[in-house]
């Protein structure tokens, strides 16, 4: 064949039959054009996990000494107690319960000298805060009975993000996704700004739901960019992996805190830095299946183009043409309304425990960071760190059970079930001064539960659309979506339960996690990953040497018939043939499929022979 010939075959096998989507024929599954764009949607994920995990460094617990209650009898002249405290119990008294009708003569005698010994109120005239950081606690005055607040703040982010999710599915319909991302963007570094340069409590909390809206229209945007832009296991491994970048966010995030000794500042800080991506948006290319399905051809075209030269693959010469026809075919599409989801093609039954399963899994995302700052301020740095590390593991823990399991869902509910009742084990720790033992201790059980709820997250973001037709995945995703974002939004008022006893939050979240771990496993009776291959018994050397004794006897045997024609086949024939562990367990139940193609082989030659020697 001369070249000129070979170059033709290439461009006729280049050209997709009718019926093949042109986008993905002309984009690939993966390419260098899409890693561009993947990298630089990643990167938004990372200020966005730090907006999300701030609160842990601009709302810290106040420490022993920080907070000094100043009654109307106090004797100015007097300094305060030297004396140590050694639980957080007796400096939580000290403030917040001096409105008490009643406390122990013992405590009073101990730390009320300036006081008459009797058992009467001893009301606050002022709380003084003597913290070295400039926290929202110290601006507001988030303490005692207003410490329920700093939760609330928390909620407004959820509640922000819910209302961000549903606002972006509407504004998709009518945006172009690459210019959403942009507004997103914009919109985080004007609101992000104002939530840090506010006075008031009422300002911050309604800026931080604002900017929570921002941050969920740019990072909706882009998960819809990247769904159009790739396909097969490479749209596997970058929804998966797009969680990675969230990690990554907590592990920088108390690096970049510790610069900063206001909360103000670290606002700003954050909020600033999404002015390098603006900057990199002009890299970010646009979905072309939307520009297609809103008749936008000439934009549509430029992008495929643009495509096929960075990945080098060949485009058909009337592809102007094959884009008008499908982008009629788009336009002609029916859309699937909420409704559908519930028409019993799958049954309603699984679909609510899936609802289940998103909402648990997302308040145990949220209220595990939140719970961070209960184990002490000193440690804090460190503790985020590591949890973000532990959020790291469990995504890849996550895609291994996505693409080598069969049964991905029961693996991952396995794992969080085994993570939820190991956890109750943190009641069996001595009781002791809160030191880095003590903390480090409580940190493993925190980290294994980080572990475990970032696998199954990993597994519910990639395989939750296999549940319904592929029409429909978008709009369930969508309703698991804003369920586990409606969770959210009650979920920080669980940290207000530490007045209780700071064990009983986590607790209650080991339960929802074994809880949430058994719905995966009723779930994993109806879906798992067909594809995958079931791994069967290891044969012995000797369960080898047998069996492959009798498929090669019985291929020889099937051949005999041609061996005056075919003595080249048959010289190559043990070195050849080869089978699958699972054929050589069932010789006497499946065909050898190397045989049959040997056979037929040999039947060719053999009729090439005849027709050579007529």
């Amino acid at each position: 064949m001369t070249p000129s010939e070979m170059i033709c075959k290439r461009r006729r096998s280049s050209v997709p039959p009718p019926g093949v989507d042109i986008v993905q024929h002309i984009n690939g599954s993966f390419g260098r054009w899409q890693l561009r764009t993947i990298l630089l949607i990643f990167l938004c994920k990372i200020p966005t996990a730090w907006f999300m995990a701030c609160i842990i460094y601009t709302a810290p617990y106040p420490q022993r000494g920080e907070l000094v209650c100043r009654s109307s009898s106090w004797n100015a002249s007097e300094s305060l107690p030297s004396e140590s405290r050694n639980t957080d119990r007796l400096f939580s008294v000290q403030v917040c319960n001096a409105y008490a009708q009643s406390l122990s003569h013992n405590f009073v005698q101990r730390y009320g000298k300036s006081w008459n010994g009797t058992l009467q109120a001893m009301p606050c005239e002022r709380v003084e805060h003597h913290a070295g950081y400039k926290s929202l606690i110290v601006d507001f005055d988030l303490i005692c009975s207003r410490r329920v607040l700093v939760a609330v703040t928390q909620s407004f982010h959820a509640l922000g993000a819910l209302i961000g999710g549903l606002l972006a599915y509407q504004a998709l319909q009518h945006i172009s996704p690459r210019r959403l991302m942009l507004l997103g963007m914009l919109g985080q570094i004007f609101c992000g700004n104002l939530t840090g340069l506010v006075d008031t409590y009422q300002l911050h909390i309604y800026f931080r739901c604002l900017t929570s809206v921002c941050c969920t229209l740019m990072y909706s945007a882009g998960h819809f960019i990247l769904m159009d832009i790739t396909s097969g296991k490479a749209r596997i491994l970058v929804v998966t992996l797009s969680e990675l970048f969230w990690s990554i966010g907590l592990v920088l995030l108390p690096a970049i805190s510790i610069y900063f000794d206001n909360w103000s500042h670290l606002y700003v800080a954050i909020s600033s830095s999404l002015i390098v991506l603006v900057w990199l948006h002009r890299w970010i290319s646009d979905a072309p299946r939307w520009l297609l399905r809103h008749q936008r051809i000439e934009p549509a075209l430029r992008l495929l183009l643009e495509s096929a030269t960075h990945n080098n693959r060949m485009v058909p010469l009337t592809l102007d043409v094959r884009l008008t026809i499908y982008a009629s075919e788009l336009n002609a599409k029916q859309r699937i309304g909420f409704c559908q989801i519930w028409d019993k093609e799958t049954k309603r039954r699984q679909l609510i425990f899936i609802h289940l399963i998103w909402g648990c899994a997302q308040v145990l995302y949220n209220i595990i960071l939140l719970m961070i700052r209960s184990l002490g301020e000193a440690q804090v740095h460190v503790n985020t760190a590591a949890l973000g590390f532990a959020e790291m593991v469990g995504v890849f823990v996550g895609l291994y059970f996505i693409l080598y399991t069969r049964r991905y869902f029961r693996w991952a509910g396995n794992l969080m079930i085994m993570a939820g009742l190991c956890t109750y084990l943190v009641w069996m720790l001595p009781e002791t001064d809160r030191n880095s033992r003590r903390v480090g201790l409580e940190l493993i059980f925190w980290m294994l539960l980080k572990f475990a709820n970032s696998a199954s997250i990993a597994v519910l973001t990639t395989c939750t659309g296999e549940m319904v037709s592929p029409e429909k995945r978008a709009l369930l995703m969508l309703s698991v979506v804003t369920f586990g974002r409606l969770c959210l939004v009650f979920s920080p008022l669980l940290s207000t339960l530490t007045v209780v006893h700071r064990l009983l939050p986590i607790t209650i979240i080991a339960t929802v996690g074994w809880v949430y771990g058994l719905f995966m496993r009723l779930l994993n009776r109806y879906y798992w990953n067909t594809e995958q291959l079931q791994v069967g018994q290891v044969p012995t050397p000797n369960t080898y040497r047998r069996n492959s004794a009798v498929i090669l006897r019985r291929c020889s045997t099937a051949s005999s018939d041609v061996s005056n024609y075919s003595n080249e086949l048959l010289h190559n024939f043990e070195q050849t043939v080869a089978v699958s562990i699972a054929d050589l367990w069932h010789i006497n139940f499946h065909t050898i499929h190397e045989c049959d193609s040997m056979n037929e082989d040999s039947e060719g030659a053999n009729k090439a022979q005849s027709m050579h020697s007529i």
